[in-house]
């Protein structure tokens, strides 16, 4: 070896985003719709409202609980609690795991990579990854934002999952649908991958991984 050949440090872990990547909404979301018709909300209304809001924010961060956010959504679409109730099985009745991921999760791991997931969310992830979807222990460390106080792009996030892993960002590749917190994650060292809807993620991540 010369003194300008170097060794490539490997990669240990993948972390993964949650929505948008492992959890997706098949479109064109008619549960939604119908709740925006009913409601006479522009398309795209509920999700700003339910997702795209202060209060969801202010839940993501843990300023507000899970039940709390909801009663800003009642008193905002003016809802009685029944016709919460029913809202709330519409709006993610669309949703699904994608079992291609979860493929790749459980593969990854036979071939001894860590496996994470790092999302904005609130506490009431953990309980829907342990009691509900029953893939919490699929992943080596879960760190959702609610827990800490900071959200994905924010350099703290990244750094506090990377300390869970005992990892340098060198070591890690970071997976999200959203460009801003890839480009965080690449910022502070990490290998990004920017998550599309259609994208072969497998082959994308083998070529990284085989790069090693």
């Amino acid at each position: 070896m010369t003194d300008l050949e170097f060794t490539k440090p490997p990669i240990k872990a993948v972390i993964f985003d949650f929505g948008g990547v492992l959890m997706r909404t098949a479109q064109p979301a008619a549960g939604r719709r119908e709740w925006e018709q009913r409601l006479k909300l522009p398309d795209g209304e509920l999700e700003r409202i339910v997702h795209k809001s202060e209060n969801w924010k202010q839940a993501q961060l843990g300023i507000i609980s899970y039940d709390e956010y909801w009663k800003a959504v009642i008193k905002e679409l003016r809802l009685t609690d029944s016709e919460l109730s029913k809202l709330r099985v519409d709006y993610f009745r669309d949703d699904f795991l994608d079992p291609e991921m979860m493929s790749l999760i459980r593969d990854l791991r036979k071939r001894d990579y860590k496996v994470a997931l790092l999302s904005n969310d609130s506490v009431m992830l953990e309980f829907k990854l342990r009691e509900e979807l029953k893939i919490y222990d699929d992943f080596d460390a879960v760190l959702i934002s609610a827990r800490l106080g900071l959200m994905k792009p924010e350099n703290g996030i990244y750094q506090a999952m990377l300390s869970l892993l005992n990892i340098r960002p060198i070591n890690a590749v970071f997976i999200d649908d959203n460009l801003h917190n890839v480009a965080a994650a690449h910022y502070l060292g990490m290998a990004g991958i920017w998550y599309q809807r259609g994208m072969n993620l497998r082959r994308e991540l083998d070529s990284i991984l085989d790069g090693n």
